[in-house]
């Protein structure tokens, strides 16, 4: 199974700011590019090319995706009708590995990835092992009834975790069910995706 092996906190510091909200990420203390010459670099002008590459790493990165993967996701959005922009953004954020990081289960999209992986979650009460799963309206997303799946959660303290407003969460019983469709400001902020869409149009 092909995962990310680098380093995670590059691209928080390349813009400066922790892309997860960690309070203790290394982007908190050194906002400015790894390397002996990143403080050098912070304020560095960009080309229009380099603009839409960092726009595009944040938000794979973000999610936790693969190139080829995200690519793949990205011409796949390109086929649907509507908004291209928004419609690839849904399609990240309904992979199941990001509704088990939103549902507060895992503390990382990393971890998520690796709880789906191991077999810890079920979508509509049939056990899912694929992290890039699609979700639709009407899913329930839940962890599986064992205890040795349940105490990752709650070591996680998820009975706390803010949920989006398209997801409906249920504590008791370890689950969350997707209630509709993310709009734009379910997505943070920071996420630049009409450079996305300008780079693929290259």
């Amino acid at each position: 199974m092909a995962t990310y092996r680098g380093r995670k906190t590059d691209i928080c510091r390349t813009v400066g700011f922790d892309i997860w909200g960690r309070p203790k990420s290394p982007a908190s203390k050194r906002p400015y590019p790894a390397g002996q010459h990143g403080p050098n670099l912070k304020d560095r002008r960009q080309s229009e090319y380099g603009e839409q590459l960092l726009a595009k790493q944040v938000i794979r990165r973000y999610y936790n995706v693969l190139e080829k993967q995200f690519a793949n996701t990205f011409h796949k959005a390109q086929r649907m009708s509507g908004n291209t922009s928004l419609n690839f953004l849904r399609l990240l954020e309904l992979r199941l590995a990001t509704a088990v990081y939103k549902l507060g289960y895992a503390k990382t999209i990393f971890q998520a990835r690796q709880l789906v992986s191991h077999g810890h979650i079920t979508v509509n009460g049939r056990n899912v092992n694929i992290a890039s799963y699609s979700l639709q309206v009407g899913d329930v997303v839940a962890v599986r009834d064992r205890e040795q799946s349940r105490s990752i959660a709650r070591a996680n303290h998820f009975e706390g975790t803010p949920v989006p407003a398209y997801m409906e969460a249920d504590v008791i019983n370890f689950s969350g069910k997707i209630i509709s469709l993310p709009e734009r400001e379910d997505f943070p902020k920071f996420f630049q995706e009409q450079q996305v869409v300008e780079y693929y149009a290259r």
